[in-house]
Parts: C-alpha cells; sequence; structure tokens
C-alpha cells in the first residue's frame, strides 16, 4: 500500500491542495483487477463525480420530466455518462499539463465536458424500475415530503415544489409536479459547459422537459477568489478519504467505499445481519445524490461579522488579552469561530488566534487536526473540548471528530458524505452594497450544493438534521448539554423574547425549573428546564442571537446508477407504472 500512496502522490503532485486524490496503482496493476479480487468498486462502472469529483470551473444542473419512455431510452442509450476511470485520466492530464508548464500562469488548460445522469424515485417509477433501492427514505420520500422534517421555513424555486407533499407516507408514486431526473455537466470553462448542456439537451430532445426551461447554473468565483464560496472561505478541503480508492492525507477522515457507494463494507444495508431485505444486484455501485439550493445573504453575514468582531476580547480562546487584534483581524477570528476554518481553509482547532495561509495551502496540514487540548494543564486530554474550537462551528457540527468516549469513531464514519457543487449568482458588488443600505434586498446568490452516500438517513439526513440542526450535538457528556445549532446550515424556530416577572420560590443555578403557561385560546403549554443564574446589566454574548444566513430554496434526492445498471435501464422494454 505504501507504495501505492507514494506513487500516487508523485504522479499528482502538481494538483496542489486538491484534497481528493486517486489511489492509483503501479502500472504492473490495473484498479479493475483490483475491483475483481476485494472489496473495491469497479471505477469503470461508477459515475463520475462521485468518488474523485469532477474537476470543473463550471457545472449545470439539467432538471427534467420524462415525457416519453421509449424515445428516452432510446437515446438513454447514446448517452455516454463520464466514469470514476475517466475522471482519474482527466486529473493525470491536469497533472501532466502543470507539471509541464513554466509557470502556474501558463499551465495548458485541458477542455473537459463531463457527464453524470441521476434518477428521483418517481423517475425510476415511470421508467418501470418498480423493485425498492433499500434505502427506505429514498423509496417513499421526496425532499418536499421532508420539507418540514429539514426545518426548511422558507419558499422554494418552483421547480423543485410538489404541489401535494406527504410528510408521513411520502409522495414518490405522486407524479404531480415532480422531476425524475438530473443530467450534470460539468466543463472546465463555462462556455465548454453551456456546449455540453445544449448538446445533451437536443440528445434527449422531445424525450423530456427541462425544469424551469433551462439549466441551473453554478460557476467558479474568478481569480482570487477561485474555490471559495460567497462568503470568503476555502470550500471542499475535508473530504472523506475512500479506503483502497483516495490517497489518505493525515488527518483526513478515512471510510469503508461502501459508506459511499452502494453495495460494499460500510454500506449499510449490506453490513446489517438484521435487514431481511438486501439491495437488488443493480444498485451495486450506485449511490444516492442530494441536491440542495442553498441561498447564502452575504452583506448582510459581513455585517454580522464586522459588529461582532470588535468584541474579540470577549471569546479570544482563554480570554487571553496578551494577543492584540486589529479591527479586521477581531472579524476574521469571529468569521472563523462561526465556520472551524479560517478563509483561507486553515483549521481554526490548530491555528486558534491568527490564520496561517501556508498550512491552509499544505494538504499535509489542513486537515492534520484534531479538537484535543494538548497546551492547558486545566483541560482534560481525555474529554472534548470547545477552548479553540467552538463546539458549534459549522465544521465541528457537520463533520465532527474525536469524541470519545461519547460517540465511536466508528459512527462518525458511517455518516460522511462526498460534498460537490459550485457557487451561483453574480459577485457583490459596490453598488448593490449601496442598494442593500437603503433598504434594497440582495441579489440571489449562494452554493449548488450536492453530496453522495449510500444511505439518506446515515448520510444526509443525519448531517442536516441530527447534527446541523440538533441543539445538544456534538455529545460531549453523558448529561445533555444544549450547545446551539449550526450557525450557517441550523434553521431553529423563530426567535421570540418573552420576559415574565412573577412571585417565585427560592430558586438557585443548576435548579430544575418547570413553568405552566395558559395562550390567548386557552391552550396549556409546560417549559422546563434548568435555572442559569444571569449577571446583572449582562449583555448576550458576541453572536447572539445568530440571525442565520442560509436559506434553503429546494432540492431533491436522485440515485446514481451504475454505468451497466444505466445500460440495462436503456435496453428495458417495461412499460411506465402507474403512479
Amino acid at each position: 500500500m505504501e507504495d501505492h500512496v507514494q506513487y500516487s502522490l508523485d504522479l499528482y503532485k502538481h494538483l496542489g491542495r486538491r484534497s481528493v486524490l486517486p489511489l492509483v496503482s503501479p502500472p504492473i496493476s490495473t484498479t479493475r483487477q483490483a475491483a475483481a479480487t476485494s472489496d473495491l468498486p469497479d471505477l469503470h462502472n461508477v459515475q463520475g463525480d462521485v468518488v474523485y469529483l469532477f474537476p470543473k470551473k463550471a457545472e449545470n444542473f439539467v432538471f427534467f420530466r420524462i415525457n416519453d419512455a421509449i424515445s428516452f431510452r432510446t437515446a438513454l442509450q447514446s448517452f455516454n455518462p463520464t466514469t470514476a476511470e475517466d475522471v482519474k485520466d482527466h486529473l493525470t492530464l491536469i497533472a501532466i499539463a502543470k507539471a509541464n508548464a513554466p509557470d502556474a500562469g501558463s499551465v495548458q488548460i485541458v477542455d473537459l465536458a463531463q457527464y453524470q445522469i441521476a434518477f428521483s424515485r418517481t423517475g425510476m417509477y415511470f421508467l418501470g424500475v418498480n423493485e425498492d433501492t433499500g434505502d427506505v427514505r429514498f423509496d417513499k420520500h421526496c425532499m418536499s415530503d421532508d420539507k418540514e422534517f429539514l426545518d426548511d421555513q422558507r419558499d422554494w424555486d418552483p421547480i423543485f415544489v410538489k404541489p401535494n407533499p406527504d410528510p408521513v407516507n411520502g409522495s414518490v408514486r405522486d407524479d404531480t409536479g415532480a422531476l425524475h431526473g438530473v443530467i450534470t455537466v460539468a466543463g472546465s470553462s463555462a462556455e465548454i459547459c453551456t456546449k455540453a448542456s445544449n448538446d445533451v439537451i437536443d440528445l434527449f430532445g422531445s424525450s423530456i422537459t427541462v425544469a424551469g426551461g433551462k439549466p441551473v447554473e453554478g460557476r467558479g468565483r474568478p481569480d482570487s477568489y477561485s474555490g471559495h464560496e460567497h462568503f470568503g472561505f476555502q470550500d471542499g478541503i475535508s473530504q472523506p478519504c475512500l479506503r483502497g480508492l483516495i490517497v489518505p492525507r493525515p488527518g483526513q477522515i478515512q471510510v469503508d467505499p461502501g459508506v459511499i457507494i452502494m453495495g460494499y463494507p460500510g454500506d449499510p444495508v449490506r453490513d446489517d445481519s438484521t435487514i431481511k431485505v438486501k439491495r437488488p444486484a443493480w444498485t451495486k455501485d450506485g449511490t444516492i445524490m442530494v441536491f440542495r439550493k442553498l441561498e447564502q445573504s452575504v452583506i448582510a453575514f459581513e455585517k454580522y461579522v464586522r459588529d461582532n468582531g470588535r468584541r474579540w476580547p470577549e471569546f479570544i480562546p482563554g480570554g487571553d488579552k496578551s494577543f492584540k487584534l486589529t479591527k479586521q483581524e477581531g472579524e476574521d477570528l469571529f468569521a472563523a469561530r462561526l465556520i472551524g476554518r479560517w478563509k483561507s481553509g486553515a483549521p481554526l482547532a490548530s491555528y486558534p488566534f491568527r490564520d496561517n495561509k501556508d498550512a491552509a495551502k499544505n494538504p499535509e496540514l489542513n486537515n492534520n487536526f484534531d479538537y484535543v487540548v494538548r497546551d492547558n494543564p486545566n483541560i482534560s486530554q481525555y474529554e472534548p473540548s470547545d477552548y479553540y474550537c467552538p463546539f458549534t462551528a459549522h465544521t465541528r457540527k457537520t463533520a465532527p471528530r474525536n469524541l470519545c468516549p461519547y460517540i465511536d469513531a466508528k459512527f462518525l464514519e458511517s455518516g460522511s458524505i462526498v460534498r460537490a457543487g459550485l457557487p451561483y449568482g453574480d459577485e457583490v458588488t459596490d453598488q448593490e452594497r449601496s442598494d442593500v443600505a437603503s433598504g434594497s434586498p440582495e441579489l440571489p446568490r449562494g452554493l449548488l450544493f450536492n453530496c453522495y452516500m449510500s444511505s439518506l438517513d446515515s448520510g444526509f439526513v443525519r448531517q442536516s438534521v441530527g447534527y446541523a440542526d440538533n441543539d445538544y450535538w456534538p455529545m460531549t457528556s453523558l448529561v445533555p448539554q444544549k450547545k446551539g445549532q449550526d450557525p450557517i446550515l441550523g434553521s431553529p424556530p423563530a426567535y421570540t423574547l418573552a420576559r415574565l416577572e412573577v412571585a417565585s420560590p427560592s430558586v438557585k443555578a443548576g435548579n430544575r425549573v418547570e413553568i405552566q403557561l395558559i395562550g390567548e385560546d386557552g391552550a396549556q403549554f409546560e417549559v422546563s428546564g434548568f435555572a442559569k443564574a444571569v449577571p446583572k446589566f449582562a449583555v448576550p454574548p458576541p453572536g447572539e442571537p445568530n440571525p442565520f444566513f442560509v436559506t434553503s430554496r429546494g432540492g431533491e434526492y436522485f440515485f446514481v446508477p451504475s454505468v451497466s445498471t444505466l445500460k440495462s435501464w436503456a435496453s428495458a422494454t417495461t412499460t411506465p407504472s402507474k403512479l
């Protein structure tokens, strides 16, 4: 294995900070041979974005409904999806181009157009694919059914809205307003991506209707912001390392391939001996894709950071006033404590006071951290601590690590997802800032988020509901401790402060308190909790209350079939199911 790692590092050394590098065997062996004799997916059979992520500057999502199953299958026979093996080859070409360039400014761009297709459960029924995938949520629920469950409290874009969602039983058999699938098109430039999208739409022709009349477009940010999302943070640094497929970097969370790809060790349906009905054979080398359009209120976020950053003496780790921060450094630290990383991508746990841009660029350092406090004798190394990084920091909520002895590392591994996607919307301009200051709304921009996993409930749902929206996560004690929701992805109910002044018996800090209230309509309510002493004239800590700056505008669950399954569906003669 060590010779494979070194061979891969040497081959891809010019790909810089990329967190996902293929683990390549020396020329004497092949991945296909390895897949035939071990528990590794066949990279020639897995569609391309899932394992190694499409290298891209632009990405379009062509959401569609199928008009005619027969003509759609005919077109599908001519559809040529990019495989994971293809992506590995593409990365090799890019690495060679960079190695041969005299300097970074003269690298020959490798022109790439890459394709992937996925289907909703309703779309699979439309094609006559009636057998369950083995994912209980996917086989019953569209994302519209889970809108309230996911705490999406705002209006969705029309293309994602189903008029008759069923939160209890699911509505995948109700075709009204449903998406049937999505074709992902990734390009090395916006021009290539646009042409490739038009080509694939022409290929399927009248057999489909493109939802919304056009693709949903994602574009990498320009120049010095390349690789950063709209809040300004380097994105995509922390990705799970699929054992046997990806080069493990120091500190990178390693997972069994089945956590992401169905049919292999780590797939919860495959591994659970109590599940009597296993996945059908055609799901092997497939995965679940979740798409979510996340709108970001960038100008409001920046103001929030400015307003609170100046209070850095109140939140600097340990209250260490010997560190003197400038106004900008205070703002950067406050923002880093919301995310868990600095804007450069450097981990806050390793650099708790100031950014380290060199470490951020170094893949040997930018994931090589944990949250153990080793330099303070008053803090146990054997208990989780928020001394340097808040428990609520976005990366700590959604990609937790070292929560022993309360949470097993294998459980944390099983909740991993592969994250992809690109920003959407225009850059913020000075004119827009001026307009917003005068009362105008911000222009729409954000992240076209998509991710992959073998189980919805183990992956996306656990990270969204069990982690990000859970006030008591991460678990750091045998006694539940409220920490708050993820400051980026959290979505708590509307915050309303009600103050009641009533005569009460003697109460001490830590006492359990129960209060009974009567609403306007006579309904009775009970509030219970533990008393907490509040100093006189105390002001809320920096950042409280957190207004939240990310709004979901909808999305959907999809199944990404293997290449062999796609060929089987394309040649099938079954008729559409009655939904």
